[in-house]
């Protein structure tokens, strides 16, 4: 999503080409980090499994959850911040402390509450990002999240699946 880089009339074409060099570096670097965000969660979920490992890693799993969810609130902040100056952005700022909250109250319920909590608060930041601000984020972003919500949502379900199992 280049919409950005033509905010910049005064801007030779070189200078507008390593702009948006940079900036496709940047989403590709971005992309990776964030692909590389799911090897906990896949990780983690997999080793709820083993008898060996099933509690920690279970806890290992919410907790690592509980902290994506509260990031995931935190990058509305960033967005607000920096929108501060033209508009209230009280609404962005409110919701972005929603994410933290139910993180936080997850962790505080056992694993087989906590677990479905917080596939519950992945995919309402997801649905939230979707239906109030799909015109204000990055295409490159909206598709990275589609992906990234339905890859942590999975891991976290399997390792609730985990919890049943246990009870068992």
């Amino acid at each position: 999503d280049h919409r950005d880089l033509h905010s910049f009339p005064t801007r030779r074409s070189s200078d507008l080409d390593t702009v948006r060099t940079r900036q496709e570096k940047n989403i590709r670097r971005a992309k990776a980090l964030s692909y590389s965000g799911l090897i906990p969660f896949y990780g983690m979920a997999g080793l709820s499994w083993f008898a060996q490992t099933g509690s920690w890693a279970l806890h290992a799993l919410a907790t690592y959850s509980a902290i994506v969810l509260a990031f995931l609130g935190a990058i509305h902040w960033g967005r607000a911040l920096d929108k501060m100056p033209y508009s209230n952005q009280y609404p962005t700022l409110l919701f972005g402390l929603i994410p933290a909250l139910l993180a936080w109250l997850s962790l505080l319920l056992p694993l087989e509450l906590s677990l479905p909590m917080l596939a519950a608060g992945l995919m309402f930041v997801w649905g939230t990002e979707q239906m109030v601000f799909n015109d204000t984020l990055p295409t490159w972003y909206r598709h990275l999240r589609h992906q990234l919500t339905a890859a942590a949502v999975i891991a976290v379900l399997f390792g609730w699946a985990a919890t049943m199992f246990w009870m068992l």
